[in-house]
């Protein structure tokens, strides 16, 4: 019998949801300390030479705990599960993990606090060595294992091509003359994951950590322009909105879309500034069918009324609950900022979500207690409850 089945049934229109990755059990996160014992790189590939072994074992235990994190999640009152990215070291790395030319990073990643102090260090991403080419099908391989053990609604997710536009990404070394055809690559290699992906099972597509957040950040935005030899900031969000259009171009509509806005989940986060500026086109000019947003700090992200341009028909998942802090979100708080929320856009059209994933990348988080995080997920079950109800036979 397959998870979810005579349990819970998920709402027609989903309003509680994860951005997707969940706490590493301590049997996990030891495994992935022997895989990329030596190895200053999230890159599969460079880690595995001689450890084929730990692979297996690693695959053979998040198997079984990605089938108690799925029906943790339906218990919650979630609409949408995820396997929890068990079996990625990163978030990035179902494409990172598909692609031939990437290689060892020069630099590890330093993760800083807002006074700019080093909190830890973790796997860098990769740096470009070649033209990029697919190789292989994670995201098909997490879409099987998910459609064997349950017809609940599941997610898989993969970066947003334009994120390749940020600085995260060094410039490539060779074999491209800018970064624009590193972009056009990167859009037809995830065409075809997302297309597998599909044909093995999924039915619900996430993008994560487009650029979009970045250029509200005018010292960050500066950066860029220089690095990729643009003149403003409306060339080079024509260019992000272009590439994260193109990479759905296929997608049937029977598949759901979503986009996570992220602003970075370390204690600072990355990028400050309200999406006003580019809320219009960004709303406007994408076809995702949910943009999920992080807004846990208005005094950081600023207010809500850049959500009046979301579509009729769109779904607004508001991040507002943390999974960089501790506490507990309060349902009544939470309900209020909700209600706020709908004065820029029906209620009809939002949703409730964490701000971002509870674990990124494998190593150090801010939130690290699982009985933690399943109360911040259960909080979200409850008010999804109390604002949209379930229909009756599905309570």
């Amino acid at each position: 019998m397959k998870i979810g089945v005579g349990s819970r049934t998920a709402r027609p229109v989903a309003r509680a949801e994860a951005v997707g990755s969940l706490l590493r059990p301590k049997a996990i996160t030891d495994l992935f300390d022997k895989i990329y014992e030596g190895v200053t790189t999230a890159l599969r590939p460079y880690a595995l030479s001689e450890k084929l072994l730990q692979l297996r074992a690693l695959n053979k235990a998040a198997d079984a705990e990605i089938t108690r994190l799925v029906q943790r999640q339906i218990d919650a009152g979630l609409d949408v599960v995820s396997d929890g990215e068990l079996r990625r070291p990163s978030f990035l790395s179902s494409f990172y993990d598909a692609t031939d030319g990437l290689g060892v990073a020069e630099k590890v990643w330093e993760i800083r606090n807002e006074r700019g102090e080093v909190t830890y260090t973790a796997l860098a991403d990769p740096d470009v060595y070649s033209r990029l080419r697919k190789a292989s099908s994670p995201l098909a391989e997490e879409s099987t294992f998910l459609r064997s053990i349950t017809d609940y609604p599941f997610k898989v997710t993969l970066p947003a091509p334009s994120y390749f536009y940020t600085q995260f990404i060094a410039t490539p070394r060779k074999d491209y003359t800018d970064r624009q055809q590193l972009v056009d690559d990167v859009v037809e290699i995830e065409r075809s994951m997302v297309a597998e992906a599909i044909a093995a099972g999924a039915n619900w597509i996430q993008f994560d950590f487009p650029v979009y957040p970045a250029l509200v950040d005018e010292d960050y935005t500066s950066k860029m322009l220089k690095e990729a030899r643009l003149a403003n900031r409306d060339t080079l969000l024509t260019r992000a909105l272009t590439a994260d259009r193109e990479v759905t171009r296929s997608i049937p509509p029977s598949v759901t879309v979503g986009l996570h806005l992220c602003r970075g989940n370390t204690e600072g986060g990355f990028w400050n500034g309200s999406l006003a500026p580019i809320a219009e086109r960004m709303f406007g000019e994408l076809p995702h069918g949910r943009f999920l947003v992080e807004w846990e700090n208005i005094e950081r992200e600023g207010d809500y009324q850049p959500i009046k341009y979301v579509p009729k028909g769109r779904i607004m998942v508001m991040g507002l609950v943390s999974t960089k802090k501790t506490r507990i979100e309060n349902a009544d708080e939470l309900t209020g900022r909700l209600e706020s929320a709908a004065r820029y856009l029906d209620m009809g059209q939002l949703a409730l979500g964490t701000q971002c994933g509870f674990a990124s990348i494998c190593g150090d988080h801010l939130v690290r207690a699982e009985d933690v995080q399943w109360r911040k997920l259960e909080v979200i079950g409850r008010v999804a409850d109390r604002i949209w109800p379930r229909p009756q036979a599905q309570q």
